[in-house]
């Protein structure tokens, strides 16, 4: 009888010790998942809100002023400047040489020159002397301070570029671009691609979410006013992802331009991976963060592309993603745009929930899964979700019941023997007064 309720004893403790130790590890697990979500939350909505201020601010500058009117008055001035066939017939082979090629990697179909060739002789003009003649690589055209055609325009190039490419670097945006506010017309930007110099108003990139940030922010016509763009293919950076942010330039009362400013996908990454320190983030072998927009793809970068590139791609092919979809993820190095996460958990954070749950991730494995929306200004509603597989968060749990289980299996034979020796002691005198009461 002693031995079974000393068994009973160490079987009950046993049980009653691992379920309190399970629930103090989820508490652990759910509370450092849920907490991660909440704080890249936290930073990519600081950081979007540093942006806003910035772009806001430089609007305001005086020698953003300066500049664009500068450059908006020099600009109209090159209408008189000759474009020669010669001149024509280079641009066309920088298309074909450089742009087409590079374009073709992301759009689908056949792009063809003739689609994105400027048609207007200031854009060609420029474009002649700043991209074609531009010595500089194709990364680095925006080195070049002033073009050799004497213009007036070159001379206001020259005045303003180092300051605004010194913008660019130091605040680690993609380019930025002075827009005239009744053409449209880009009369400068820091990085020099086929979109300088052409119109958003009524050229080949007029239906772009530049341009469309362009409309709403000519509509707005209030200082300090402020907006963002999602994630769209630009087809001047060769169909990447591109978003931007702006906000109108004002001379005392009148507008006179739209500063836009080209987001870093970069940063985003950044903040999102820790810095690509997943493990020092707590987030083990298979936890990750990212974002995901109302459409469903992705906004950032995936862990597992970046560590187990050859699995990922597997992986995609198994859920039928087209060939030429896994292609654009390859030679981006990036889902963004590309990949589209349907999920569960996605669905309940576009519906407005917040929550935690076990759901199969994008690539169909169960994960402990915190999502919640992530509204980041008036036009752009992305969700956010950091998730961990289910067999790698319960790890603790499984070991701990090992352990218990194996200290519970050394203790009963202990307790057995111990029990036996113990009865054995307590009885032997009495067996004794029993043997002498029979003499």
């Amino acid at each position: 009888m002693l031995l079974a309720v000393s068994i009973a004893s160490i079987l009950v403790i046993s049980y009653v010790g691992y379920t309190s130790g399970k629930e103090v590890i989820l508490d652990n697990i759910h509370g450092q998942i849920t907490e991660l979500r909440n704080s890249r939350a936290r930073q990519v909505q600081s950081y979007f809100n540093y942006v806003k201020n910035h772009a806001i601010t430089l609007a305001e500058d005086p020698t953003v002023i300066e500049a664009m009117k500068s450059f908006t008055d020099s600009f109209n001035q090159l209408e008189n400047e000759e474009v020669t066939t010669s001149m024509t017939s280079e641009i066309w082979l920088f298309y074909e040489k450089y742009f087409i090629p590079r374009l073709q990697i992301n759009v689908d179909g056949n792009p063809t020159i003739s689609r994105y060739f400027p048609e207007d002789k200031i854009s060609r003009y420029l474009q002649y002397y700043y991209l074609v003649k531009n010595p500089y690589d194709l990364e680095n055209k925006k080195l070049l301070d002033m073009a050799k055609d004497g213009s007036e325009y070159s001379k206001i190039h020259q005045k303003f570029n180092s300051f605004f490419r010194s913008i660019t670097t130091r605040f680690d945006y993609n380019n930025l671009f002075l827009v005239d506010s009744e053409t449209g017309n880009i009369v400068y930007s820091v990085h020099k691609d086929t979109g300088f110099a052409t119109s958003l108003k009524s050229g080949h990139y007029s239906n772009s979410g530049a341009a469309d940030l362009f409309e709403t922010l000519q509509n707005n016509r209030e200082r300090g006013a402020f907006d963002v763009i999602d994630f769209r293919a630009f087809r001047p950076s060769y169909g990447q992802p591109v978003a931007f942010i702006g906000s109108p330039i004002f001379q005392k009362s009148n507008l006179i331009g739209i500063l836009l400013l080209q987001l870093p996908v970069d940063e985003i990454n950044r903040i999102m991976t820790g810095n690509f320190q997943w493990k020092k983030d707590g987030l083990g072998k298979t936890g990750e963060t990212i974002l995901v927009g109302s459409d469903y793809f992705m906004r950032s970068q995936s862990r597992f592309l970046v560590e187990k590139p050859e699995q990922y791609f597997k992986e995609l092919e198994k859920q039928n993603i087209s060939e030429r979809t896994i292609e654009r993820i390859k030679a981006n190095n990036s889902p963004i745009l590309l990949q589209k996460i349907t999920t569960n958990s996605i669905k309940k954070a576009l519906d407005g929930e917040e929550g935690l749950d076990i759901l199969d991730d994008y690539r169909g494995v169960p994960s402990l899964v915190a999502y919640a929306p992530l509204k980041l200004a008036d036009s752009l509603d992305w969700m956010i979700l950091s998730k961990i597989y289910v067999s790698e968060a319960f790890e603790p749990i499984q070991i701990f019941g090992k352990r218990v289980l194996v200290t519970s299996a050394i203790l009963v034979p202990i307790v057995t023997i111990f029990s036996l020796v113990l009865s054995r002691r307590l009885v032997m005198p009495i067996y004794r007064l029993i043997s002498g009461a029979k003499k």
